[in-house]
């Protein structure tokens, strides 16, 4: 077999032939060994740091853009919520609104709470919800300060606002008036709560709404977390009342008839904004179940005044303490209300910006549907409409001259000819209003008021009580006409009373004084034809001056007579005219006042919509809150 070749190290490329040479290296002392080894070092550390560095820097440039998103998702709200008061004042609170952005425009995560201690008006409210407030904030550890006394002469008919800081002097004044001088102030320095900008507005309110709809718990919600406080605005007792949104707002009532009360009212699982308690002594049943906190006042302040008298009494004040579950209302005064220095939104805050977008978006949403209800879809055909009104105007003159042909060429109105007048003169109105009140547009009365009927139809039963009224005449005690407006078009029923009441008995006055001007003219002819025969004339000329007299007394009647019911006709006739022209147009204003409406409620949707998108908006701005 042939010899086995041994291979070679490859040294480089393309070079398989050349020999491997061992590297020449340049001798180093020990020392410079040790400098180099030493640079290595330093430039190992050297590079350690600047990744170190760019590391903080990252940490610092992420920390500063999240800073920054922050912040803009803020002002993005606080600029939402401003423009939704701007744009939907009539569907937001705006006393809410307001607190909502003033907290906003603090610094994040240190944002002023307003929490509110509501005395319910039975019992002793007033004393329970100060006692409340004493146990709330008292210092065990102290013994019984100034505040405290001060409270408890404070009359809680008038509302009391308590800061929660410290005093800048020992010696300060705890209860004093606001600069205004409307509202008692009082600063309460408490250790744990010092420097979380909370206030607590402590006062009286009646007996709260106990409907369960759900537009009662709104007006629930409001009346809680918008207390009007009574301003006096006078030296004569007059007060105004001036809203004062909270946070939180905390009902306090006393005794089996408090619970009741409370009891009652529509409080809502979700107790971080509005909660109850009671103040029930030694309860013998469990109230757990009950939507209050049940809490022992007389327990908690024996308790309290057990530790301020020995502190050996720690026990006993822990026994009474807890029993008296004033821990349980102070961890709900505290909760969210704590400052924090990473840059978090407040819980109150958050909660309050997104109950009012949420009573916001209710409200819009009840306008919609009421919107949508009240939509007119037969004005939508606004052609056929007008088409069917035309059809009624030309049926209507058709009918006016058909029945005005018949009945003034009848056998009734040829009763009235001139020559019967002296037997029928007293039918002149009876047989007048039969003409008008059976012949004048029976059928067009008839036709309008059924239009009128399918045009309120097409509503929708919650917009019936809006429908536009019908503007037409109607008579005043001076004789004038004034428009008015009512349902349906009654100009026809309207012409029809002036004819009967104005226009026949003026008919009837008149073949009245023909017939008697004829009749006494035809008798003085007669007088004076007989003297003329007694006297020297003969017959003939006598009985001539007779006939001439006779003949122009009932020429004249003839005249006047039929002058009289020509024009009678003729304006019964352009009554008819202007009665059908007058309804016509009634109808057509009718027509386009609803159009209007219509319009004006598609700018009320679009409104709406552009109200909704600005919820949106800001429901979307406060997810981004951190």
């Amino acid at each position: 077999m042939p010899p086995g070749l041994g291979l070679r190290p490859v040294v480089g490329r393309g070079r398989l032939g050349s020999t491997t040479r061992p590297a020449c290296r340049p001798s180093l002392c020990f020392f410079c060994s040790l400098t180099t080894q030493e640079s290595a070092r330093a430039r190992s550390r050297i590079a350690r740091s600047r990744y170190q560095h760019i590391g903080r820097l990252s940490v610092v440039a992420s920390a500063r853009y999240a800073t920054t998103d922050a912040s803009a998702a803020r002002r993005d709200l606080e600029d939402t919520l401003a423009e939704l008061e701007k744009h939907a004042p009539n569907h937001v609170s705006l006393p809410r609104v307001q607190l909502a952005l003033r907290s906003l425009q603090q610094e994040a995560g240190k944002e002023s709470i307003r929490i509110a201690i509501l005395g319910i008006a039975n019992g002793h409210p007033g004393r329970t919800a100060k006692e409340v407030l004493r146990l709330l904030l008292a210092d065990p550890l102290k013994a019984e300060e100034e505040w405290e006394r001060e409270l408890d002469k404070h009359d809680t008919a008038h509302p009391l606002v308590v800061r929660i800081g410290k005093q800048d002097a020992p010696d300060q004044e705890a209860l004093r008036q606001s600069r205004t001088d409307l509202i008692r102030e009082m600063q309460v320095s408490v250790p744990t709560l010092n420097g979380h900008n909370i206030e607590i507005l402590v006062m009286e309110t009646n007996p709260l709404t106990t409907n369960p709809r759900a537009r009662a718990i709104q007006e629930f919600e409001e009346s809680v977390l918008v207390p009007a406080v009574e301003i006096p605005t006078s030296d004569s007792g007059r007060v105004t009342p001036v809203a004062t949104p909270v946070h939180k707002a905390l009902i306090v009532a006393d005794g089996m008839l408090g619970a009741l009360a409370v009891s009652a009212m529509p409080l809502v699982d979700d107790k971080d904004e509005i909660a109850a308690a009671v103040n029930l002594r030694h309860p013998t049943d469990d109230v757990s179940s009950c939507p209050f906190m049940h809490i022992d006042i007389d327990l908690g302040a024996q308790g309290l005044g057990l530790f301020r008298d020995n502190v050996s009494n720690a026990m006993k004040y822990e026994a009474c303490w807890y029993r008296s579950n004033i821990p349980d209302v102070r961890s709900w005064l505290t909760l969210g209300s704590l400052s924090s220095e990473d840059g978090a939104t407040k819980l109150p805050v958050r909660k309050l910006v997104a109950s009012v977008l949420q009573n916001a978006l209710a409200s819009i949403q009840a306008e919609e549907a009421r919107h949508v209800s009240c939509a007119r879809p037969a004005l939508l055909s606004g052609p056929r409409l007008n088409a069917r009104l035309a059809d009624w105007a030309e049926g209507a003159h058709a009918e006016l001259q058909q029945e005005l042909d018949l009945v003034f060429s009848g056998r009734r109105w040829r009763k009235l000819g001139w020559w019967k007048l002296f037997w029928r003169v007293d039918d002149v109105t009876m047989l007048t209003s039969e003409m008008v009140t059976q012949r004048f547009l029976p059928r067009s009365e008839q036709e309008i008021v059924y239009l009128a009927g399918r045009l309120a139809e097409s509503q929708s039963s919650d917009a019936r009580d809006e429908l536009p009224a019908y503007l037409q005449p109607s008579a005043t005690a001076d004789g004038t006409r004034q428009i008015v407006e009512a349902k349906w078009p009654t100009h026809i029923s309207f012409t029809r009373r002036y004819l009967l009441d104005e226009t026949i008995p003026a008919l009837q006055a008149l073949a009245q004084k023909l017939v008697l001007q004829t009749s006494s003219s035809s008798a003085l002819s007669a007088a004076l034809g007989g003297l003329m025969y007694l006297s020297s004339f003969g017959a003939y000329e006598a009985g001539a001056v007779t006939a001439l007299g006779l003949v122009w007394s009932l020429g004249r009647m003839q005249k006047k007579w039929e002058a009289a019911r020509d024009f009678w006709e003729g304006e019964v006739r352009e009554e008819g005219r202007k009665t059908i022209r007058a309804a016509e147009s009634s109808v057509a204003h009718y027509l386009d006042q609803a159009k209007e409406e219509y319009a004006q409620g598609g700018r009320a949707v679009e409104d709406l919509e552009r109200a909704r998108e600005l919820v949106e908006k800001a429901e979307a701005a406060l997810q981004k809150l951190p």
